[in-house]
């Protein structure tokens, strides 16, 4: 099971706590870096456009799953791996069967 990860940042020179998942700190390192923007800067933008009636956490994991949508950039060729990679993410310890992944035709 993926373990929550409390952090101290700083929003408009204000600290403040933000709990997020293991995975989604590294994710948001990932873009910081691929951006060149601070984690700061990135989670202030993120604090001032998000919705009123959504918790920063919850703003932060939705901009995290859109960019990653959006741009994502596949690290292998073959989408399989992806998919196992991101299930791997959640439950560490799970195996997975060769045929797991079988292709289907959506009708």
């Amino acid at each position: 099971m993926t373990k929550l990860i409390n952090k101290i940042i700083s929003l408009h020179k204000r600290r403040t706590s933000m709990r997020l998942a293991d995975s989604e700190w590294d994710a948001m390192s990932e873009i910081c870096h691929f951006e060149n923007i601070s984690r700061n800067k990135l989670i202030e933008f993120i604090g001032d456009h998000k919705d009123e009636k959504l918790g920063l956490s919850c703003s932060t994991r939705l901009f995290l799953l859109s960019y990653y949508r959006n741009n994502g950039q596949l690290k292998f060729r073959s989408s399989r791996q992806n998919l196992i990679n991101a299930i791997k993410t959640i439950d560490p310890e799970i195996e997975i069967r060769e045929n797991f992944f079988q292709t289907t035709q959506v009708k």
